[in-house]
Parts: C-alpha cells; sequence; structure tokens
C-alpha cells in the first residue's frame, strides 16, 4: 500500500468509483440521487450509496469536479420494503470488481481512510514538502429525480403538438417525417438524424419562430429523454469496440506503402481518383469504394511500379526507342498523321542515340513498303556516316522487324534509315510507285552485362542457377516480401500461386527479371495488398482482439500512413506488439521518426481545414488584397502544419494549439503579420511577444479560409470554432432564415457588426448566432487574409464579446483564454476527430466510454504523446466486433 505506484494504482481506483454515467435508470427500489451540475446546470443521476463522494460532471463541455450531497435529507428516498427479507442489506452485500476482487460495499470508506494513511506514510518517508490541496469542489445541487416518461402517452405527443406539422408524411420537410417512430427501438435505429433532432430542440432551433413553443420544462424534459435513449452507455460493462469495415488504401497511403515496401521514389496514386470524404476524413473504410476506373488506374499503376521496381537489363543496359515523331527527316522525307514516316524519293529519317559505353548494340527497325517496279525497296542503315546494313524490304504493305547487331564507342551517334530505290510510273503493270516507311528505330545496350549485379532489389536477391531452379529462386525471393506487402504472415501455398505465375512467364520465354516484374504486378492488384484485411486473435464475448500482424497495421497506417517497418513485423510476427510496455515502446518510437509528417500533414490538413486553402473556395480578392500571392497561401498552409508538427515531435501540450506563444514563419508571412527580424524563405520560429497572435486560431491559413473573399466574416470563424476546435457543431439554418444582405441593405450606415445584431435578433437565428457570433468578434482584428487591424473602414473594430455562459472577453486574447478554460470541451473534441482517424470509422455512442478514459489521462498529463497511447490501447483500436 505505501509504495507510491500501489498509491497511484489505488488512487485511480477510487477516482473511477466516483465517475458513473450520466441519466442511469435504477431499477425499482433502489434510491438515486438526481444532481444539476452547478458549473454549467447538467443534470444527471446517482446512486444513493454515492452520496458525499468526489466526481466528475459527465457534460464534456464542463468536466467540473463536484461532491455528491453528503445528508441523507437531501436524498429522495423509495418507501421501505415492509419485510427486508425483500430486498438485500444494502450495506452488507458483495460486489465483484472490475478485477474480479470481492469486496464489501464499506470497502470504498476504508479503501479511502488507507490511501490517506498511505500518501501520509509515503511523504513522511520522501521529505518532500507537503502537497497543497486547493479546495476547488463545489457541492452539486439536488433536484428532483429523472422522471419515467411514457412513449406513446408522453413523448409521442409532443412531437404530435409541434413538430408534425411540418415532418409528417404528408409534409416532409427537410426530407424528415416523424411518422415512421412508433416505439423507441425505431428511434435508436436512426440514431444520427435523431441526433440532429437533439440539437435543434437543445439550441430552441425548432419549432420555427413563427410555430408554436413547448414550455422550458417540457422541452427539457424531452431533450433529457431524447439524450438517455441515444447515447446512454454503461462504461462497467463491456461493450461494443465497433466495426470494422476492410478499408482500401487511399491514394496518400497506396503512395507511402509503395515507396516504403519496394524503395522507390514514385507515386502512381497521384493519377487516381479523388478519395471520398466521410466524418471529415478521407480513410474512412464505409466511403472508400472502388469505381471501374480505379480498377484501371491499379493495372496501370502494377505495370509502372513494377517496371520500375524491377529493372529487367543491368542497370547500365541502354534502351532507347524513337518513334515516328521523333526521327528527324533530311531529303524526301515526312511525317504521317498516325506517326509514321514515308520517303517518297530518296531521303532517310535519323535518331541521335548517346550510347552509354562501348560495346556491342542491337538495332531494331519497324519498317513497311509499297511494292511497285521489278525489285523490293531497299533500306539502308547507318551509324553516323557508316554503313551497317542494306536490307531488301518484303512484301506490300505488311510490317518488316528488322533486328540486327553492331559494335560502336560511347557517346552520341546518328542511327539513320534511307529509302535507296525510289519508282515511279504510271504505266507499269500492278504497283506504280515505290515508297518506304519506317514507325521507329530502337537501340539497346551494350549487350553481354550480367544480370547478378540486380541483386539488391528486394524482388532479385537470388536469381537461378545450378543449385536454384526458376520457381526456387522465386520462391526464396517471395518467402520474406510477400508477407511484408499483404502486411500478415503467408503460408507456401499462398506463395505458390504467384511462384507458378512467374514459372509460367519464365517458359513462355521471359527473362528471370521480367517473369518477377509479373508476380509483382500480381501482387499489386491483390486486395490483400490493396485492402486492410484485419484479422482477430482471440474472441471475449461479443469482441474480438486483433492479432499482432492487424494491430501493426492500425498502427502504422494511423501515424505514418504507411506499413508497419521491419520492428513493427518482427514483433507481430513474435506476437510480441500486443504486450502493454512494447506498444508503448513503439508509439514513443514512431512519433519520434520522420514518418509522423504523414501524421500531421494528412490529419491536420483535414481536421483543420488546410486542403481547402489550394482550392477556389478560398479566393480573397487580389484588388482588396494584393498581398494574397500563391506564395502566401503556401506559407500559410506551411506554417499551421509545421506548429502543429512542434505539437507532436516536441510532446507538447495539446492545450498549446489554443494558446501557444509561438509559430513559424518566413519573411513572406512575417511581413504580413507585422513581425520585424525574419529574413528569406526558410520558416524559422518565432516566439511572439504581444497580444495579438496565439495558437491556430489567429494563423493566417484559419483567418483566410474562414473569411469571405472581400470582407471577414464572424459567423464563419465561430462557426469553424465550434465544428473543429469544440465539437458542438451548430444545425443547418432554417430554411425561413432571412438573409444577412437584406439587413445590410436597410440598415447601410451601421458597421457590420451591428447589421449582424439586428439579423440575428430573428427567432430562428438568434439560438445558433449567438454562440457562433461572439466567437467570430473575438477575432475581428484580424482582416480576411489575417493581418492585424484596428478599423473596418470608417467604423472602429469592436472585438469584444459574452458567452451564453456569461463569459465576458475583449480582443483575441481574452476570446481565446474563455476557449482555455473550456479545455476539457477542446481536449474532448480533438481526441473525438483523432480517434476518428486513427479508426477509419465514425465514432458512436459506444465510443464514449474510451473517450471518457483518454480524457480521465488528459487530465494527468495533457501532451500529445498521451492522447496518442490512449487511443491506442483503447479498447476500440485493439478489438473489433465479433464476425459471428
Amino acid at each position: 500500500l505505501f509504495d507510491p505506484a500501489c498509491l497511484r494504482c489505488f488512487a485511480q481506483a477510487l477516482r473511477f468509483s466516483s465517475q458513473l454515467p450520466p441519466t442511469i435508470q435504477f431499477a425499482s427500489g433502489v434510491s438515486v440521487i438526481r444532481v444539476r451540475c452547478r458549473h454549467c446546470g447538467s443534470r444527471f443521476q446517482l446512486h444513493a450509496k454515492d452520496a458525499g463522494k468526489k466526481g466528475y460532471c459527465p457534460n464534456r463541455e464542463c468536466r467540473q469536479p463536484f461532491r455528491a450531497p453528503s445528508t441523507s435529507s437531501d436524498v429522495p428516498r423509495k418507501p421501505k420494503p415492509k419485510s427486508p427479507r425483500q430486498v438485500p442489506q444494502v450495506g452488507r452485500k458483495r460486489k465483484k470488481s472490475r478485477r474480479g476482487i470481492n469486496y464489501p460495499a464499506w470497502g470504498v470508506s476504508t479503501l479511502g481512510v488507507l490511501i490517506f494513511l498511505g500518501v501520509l506514510t509515503a511523504w513522511l518517508r520522501s521529505g518532500d514538502e507537503p502537497i497543497e490541496v486547493q479546495n476547488s469542489v463545489v457541492a452539486a445541487e439536488v433536484i428532483a429525480p429523472l422522471p419515467q416518461m411514457d412513449f406513446a402517452k408522453e413523448v409521442k405527443p409532443f412531437f404530435q403538438t409541434y413538430c408534425i406539422d411540418c415532418h409528417s408524411a404528408d409534409s416532409q420537410e427537410g426530407d424528415f417525417s416523424f411518422d415512421k417512430y412508433a416505439n423507441i427501438a425505431a428511434i435508436k435505429s436512426d440514431r444520427e438524424i435523431w441526433t440532429k433532432v437533439l440539437n435543434h430542440l437543445r439550441l430552441s432551433a425548432m419549432p420555427p419562430s413563427d410555430a408554436d413553443h413547448p414550455s422550458d420544462q417540457d422541452r427539457e424534459k424531452i431533450v433529457d429523454w431524447i439524450d438517455h435513449q441515444l447515447f446512454y452507455v454503461d462504461c462497467s460493462v463491456p461493450h461494443d469496440p465497433g466495426r470494422v469495415t476492410a478499408r482500401r488504401l487511399n491514394r496518400t497511403e497506396y503512395n507511402n506503402t509503395v515507396r516504403d515496401l519496394l524503395d522507390i521514389d514514385f507515386q502512381p496514386a497521384n493519377d487516381f481518383p479523388s478519395d471520398d470524404v466521410g466524418y471529415g476524413f478521407d480513410n474512412i473504410g464505409d466511403v472508400l469504394s472502388v469505381p471501374p476506373l480505379l480498377i484501371e488506374k491499379y493495372l496501370n499503376a502494377a505495370e509502372q511500379v513494377a517496371s520500375k521496381a524491377i529493372p529487367v537489363q543491368h542497370p547500365g543496359f541502354f534502351n532507347k526507342r524513337a518513334l515516328g515523331k521523333e526521327l528527324k527527316e533530311e531529303g524526301a522525307a515526312s511525317g504521317r498523321g498516325n506517326g509514321i514516316k514515308v520517303m517518297t524519293s530518296r531521303g532517310r529519317v535519323l535518331h541521335n542515340f548517346n550510347f552509354p559505353a562501348n560495346g556491342t548494340y542491337r538495332v531494331k527497325i519497324d519498317a513497311m513498303a509499297d511494292q511497285a517496279g521489278d525489285e523490293l525497296a531497299k533500306m539502308q542503315v547507318q551509324l553516323d556516316d557508316k554503313t551497317l546494313k542494306t536490307i531488301d524490304i518484303k512484301d506490300h504493305k505488311k510490317k518488316n522487324e528488322i533486328v540486327f547487331e553492331f559494335e560502336s564507342s560511347a557517346g552520341e551517334h546518328n542511327v539513320s534509315a534511307a529509302f535507296l530505290n525510289d519508282f515511279y510510273d504510271q504505266k507499269a503493270k500492278g504497283g506504280k510507285d515505290r515508297n518506304l516507311y519506317v514507325r521507329f528505330i530502337e537501340v539497346e545496350g551494350p549487350l553481354g552485362l550480367p544480370e547478378s549485379v540486380q541483386s539488391d532489389y528486394a524482388l532479385l536477391r537470388v536469381f537461378p542457377d545450378k543449385k536454384n531452379s526458376v520457381a526456387q529462386a522465386a520462391q526464396k525471393n517471395l518467402q520474406e516480401f510477400l508477407p511484408r506487402a499483404f502486411r500478415r504472415s503467408v503460408d507456401d501455398v499462398e506463395i505458390q500461386k504467384y511462384v507458378g505465375l512467374i514459372e509460367m512467364a519464365s517458359e513462355r520465354g521471359a527473362s528471370f527479371p521480367a517473369a518477377m516484374r509479373i508476380g509483382l504486378q500480381a501482387i499489386l492488384v491483390s486486395p490483400h495488398f490493396l485492402f486492410r484485411m484485419e484479422d482477430g486473435r482471440q474472441t471475449i464475448g461479443s469482441a474480438e482482439q486483433l492479432n499482432d500482424y492487424a494491430l501493426a497495421s492500425r498502427l502504422s497506417y494511423f501515424l505514418w500512413s504507411s506499413l508497419p517497418d521491419e520492428e513493427l513485423f518482427e514483433l507481430a510476427n513474435e506476437n510480441r506488439l500486443h504486450e502493454p510496455g512494447i506498444l508503448k515502446e513503439q508509439v514513443q518510437r514512431m512519433l519520434s521518426d520522420s514518418k509522423t509528417n504523414a501524421l500531421v500533414e494528412n490529419f491536420a490538413g483535414q481536421w483543420l481545414g488546410l486542403r481547402k486553402l489550394s482550392t477556389n473556395d478560398v479566393s480573397p480578392d487580389t484588388t482588396l488584397f494584393p498581398e494574397f500571392t500563391e506564395e502566401l497561401r503556401s506559407d500559410m498552409w506551411k506554417e499551421t502544419e509545421l506548429f502543429f508538427g512542434s505539437v507532436v515531435l516536441e510532446n507538447r501540450s495539446i492545450y498549446d494549439l489554443l494558446d501557444g506563444r509561438f509559430s513559424f514563419l518566413n519573411e513572406r508571412l512575417a511581413k504580413l503579420y507585422g513581425i520585424d527580424g525574419v529574413e528569406g524563405e526558410k520558416f524559422q520560429r518565432v516566439e511572439f511577444k504581444d497580444d495579438r497572435r496565439m495558437g491556430i486560431l489567429t494563423h493566417g491559413s484559419v483567418l483566410t479560409l474562414t473569411s469571405y473573399p472581400n470582407r471577414t466574416s464572424p459567423v464563419k470563424r465561430g462557426q469553424w470554432v465550434l465544428e473543429n476546435l469544440l465539437n458542438d457543431a451548430p444545425p443547418d439554418p432554417p430554411p425561413t432564415a432571412p438573409a444577412l444582405e437584406e439587413t445590410q441593405k436597410t440598415n447601410p450606415g451601421l458597421s457590420f457588426r451591428q447589421q449582424l445584431e439586428i439579423h440575428r435578433k430573428d427567432p430562428g437565428c438568434h439560438s445558433c448566432h449567438v454562440i457562433m457570433d461572439e466567437i467570430g468578434f473575438g477575432l475581428e482584428n484580424f482582416d480576411a487574409i489575417g493581418r492585424w487591424r484596428t478599423k473596418d473602414g470608417k467604423f472602429d473594430i469592436d472585438s469584444s464579446g459574452t458567452m451564453p455562459s456569461g463569459e465576458s472577453f475583449s480582443g483575441p486574447k481574452e476570446m481565446i483564454a474563455v476557449l482555455r478554460n473550456r479545455k476539457g470541451q477542446f481536449g474532448r473534441c480533438l481526441t473525438e476527430k483523432l480517434m476518428t482517424y486513427a479508426l477509419g470509422r465514425g465514432l458512436e455512442y459506444y465510443d464514449r466510454c474510451a473517450i471518457d478514459d483518454v480524457m480521465a489521462q488528459l487530465e494527468q498529463d495533457d501532451r500529445f504523446m498521451t492522447l496518442v497511447l490512449g487511443i491506442v490501447e483503447s479498447a476500440p483500436f485493439q478489438m473489433r466486433r465479433n464476425s459471428e
């Protein structure tokens, strides 16, 4: 008990015991406490036995500590049963802990005393100064228990009274009708729609302003009921880890996988169709479809990758085919529309080749002729001025492939094909005009180079020889390569399928490298390469633990957007990767690797919307903002990537993203920000000394993409903050909401802020705008491309605001401080976004338990490593729903 490590374990157990899920319904006869958080007003229930304990508000926007009421008078109780035998003695009942250890219900109080003694003893032993405990825990307010609601008698009539006029089978505004929801099960089967219903009711955005509205009490009852039905999950029992969709590699993952698997600098996926986006990211399995065009692109990419990964000839081997359009013309030579050169009289075509070394070369010429007269058309082949061979072109307009070898020195040489015996006679029998056609001239060599020097390539480590047949050499080459390509273990039967293909190509005349190239093409179009197939290791109830190969892939594609490296693959092969200590070491190693730039570029680029900077959605008016150039656009994107990357690579606090007082600038961007001392194109770290800029919200990238081409937009900026930083996206505006332009036309003499304040007075607009606009007003000191300003035209900038919670601010610094005070909401938002990206699926209500566990860890250590480890160690990341 007095070991510090044990103390931390016991303290965690005690803290966990006081955190119960919100709005839990207990069985009949069990006492509950219905309480309200004094910080945010959220309502939730606790078991009566937890009276007096410390807990944390379950509201994700609050998470403030509270203490449950401890006096018996505060606790509403059910009537005591007449016979004590009918109800177990709560004080004597033995419960089973999560770890399977039996302990009496009074053990928590005893445990608290023991922990206090342990802390005191540890302090006395260590000699450290005692830790001052701040009394910041506020007692929760006792309110009436959550009433039981009958769906047919209370819930359904509510929607019939206030919603059915617009949302029925006869009038489906927004393509939504309440008619089809006859019971609770129907509601739970359509969580996405009912989450929108909940958000609209919570914000009073519906019913519309011109319709009858329920009382606040009735609205609150329905909101609590829907929230409980949709989102309650008991975290004390095993729950669904989520469904895994066989996910194909997106474009970034395909390029990176090819790069790391074959060690070639080539990006074939740049020619693929754009990946679909779901839940804000392009790696979501459910939306990564495979259209027919993509199948064609896969085939082409496999051929290109194989040709670069496996050279058929010696690296010093030269091969060049000059097509007709590349051939130079002399004399009576001209081009045809199909790329063929024709010589109607004496003339020639030639091309300049650069021979790499002295040696024997082979020339190939594709030619045909119009035959006329008594002899065949003659073609003379020359190397510079030296005649190599004169050939008779046979047949009339039929392909002749001329192939022969010759000696040449290194350097540049002309190879030409000339027409020698022109003939033309209108009276001749048969053909009247003799002509020569040349389709291409090809030269390759020097011949006789050994193949064995190619053994450094991944798939050409072993060549056929006296000891190894073609099949044996192919088997040995694929033995190590195929498991890495498929990212799992592979048996001999599967390897033999590809060995047979290589052997067949070799029997049909292909060289061994060419045959291996065909085998590689087959591997690259296999579903086992193109898709991430995840297998299980151990079944636990309705869930299944991923095996170590699948875990390695999840980890590597999460942090690197690429396949596992050799160290990960070796640990998976040894079945050790899932061990907690080893898994933690690998996460730490991977986050310190330069490949983590993929996480920065792909996650941050999509989470923060940076990719929009390269689209027409962000197009500031260059007449109003001549400083905005394509170079500046790129600089803005780079600054935010470097800033996010510093949080990742330096393992900084995740909350530095909100108020970090530094950034990375080059001269162009520093000039826009009004900062001196930065010169050149190279980005350098800059510490901000004033109160104008801090965190990502004051980056030019974010400020520009949340503005219109000709002006700022407090609405867009506020909405961006709610969606991307607080995960509290407002609902779409009602169709009857008036346009801001109407307000501007009728009030031209007012400032933009005053016009917007008039606009949001409409009841249908106020509930959402009162939050978005206030946040956006706090950023009004920045213009549409992120420059600091104190005036907007003739009007002074008013960057003050008051949040619905009563918090006031003036200027961006104080507004960001308000957001910083909501760090729990921001931390939960970032956790949910990063977990969505890591899992490749949208989060479900049952993922809340995993999110809560990560948030509890961030309360102890808020650095980025803690966030990543929390996600990697979570059940949704390491497990999947049992397919059976």
